[in-house]
């Protein structure tokens, strides 16, 4: 992703938020692009860094909204702030009841599969003359190979799938809890 894709998302994400907090943001997140190319660094890398730039919209455009309220208590802010709260909680739920369960339930199909992949690969490099298949041992070896190949495979694209899930779900963390430290700290107001 570009800086200009990356901003315009960003910009983009933070509808609803007054114009000096977006151009504020923005001009904070050009200035990590300004310092990733002063490092070297690509736009893309420096884009992949930061993040999802809705999600970290959102994320901001919280942050603003309890800001606001803190600043200057309403009922119409309090009910701003709430409301993403609700939002946000309702997409952690559906995260951690549905999308969770689901993904550990593919991930254990997926290395069934593999272990059945393994075990008959082995049965037919091993067992699988005594089908008496046309082509002989050739087709039995071969056979075998295959599935024990295809195994391989499946659990390749097992690791990167799981690799790249815990990768989004760090980010997701990074992005949810990114307000716990602020609050946590004794003697520090919010």
């Amino acid at each position: 992703m570009s800086r200009t894709e990356f901003l315009a998302a960003l910009k983009a994400g933070l509808r609803g938020t007054p114009a000096s907090a977006i151009d504020e943001i923005v001009a904070d997140y050009s200035a990590h692009f300004d310092e990733g190319a002063a490092a070297n660094r690509s736009e893309a890398d420096v884009a992949a860094a930061l993040g999802d730039p809705l999600a970290l919209a959102d994320e901001l455009r919280l942050e603003s909204r309890i800001d606001t309220f803190e600043a200057a208590p309403s009922p119409r802010s309090a009910a701003q702030v709430i409301a993403d709260v609700i939002a946000l909680g309702i997409v952690n739920t559906v995260l951690l009841c549905v999308a969770a369960p689901l993904l550990v339930i593919a991930g254990l199909a997926l290395a069934l599969a593999i272990l059945a992949f393994i075990g008959g690969g082995a049965w037919f490099l091993f067992a699988g003359s005594s089908l008496e298949l046309p082509g002989g041992i050739g087709t039995t070896v071969l056979g075998g190979l295959g599935l024990i190949a295809a195994a391989v495979s499946l659990a390749a694209t097992l690791l990167l799938a799981a690799k790249a899930l815990i990768s989004g779900l760090g980010r997701y963390a990074r992005l949810r809890f990114r307000l716990l430290p602020r609050a946590s700290q004794p003697g520090k107001s919010p």
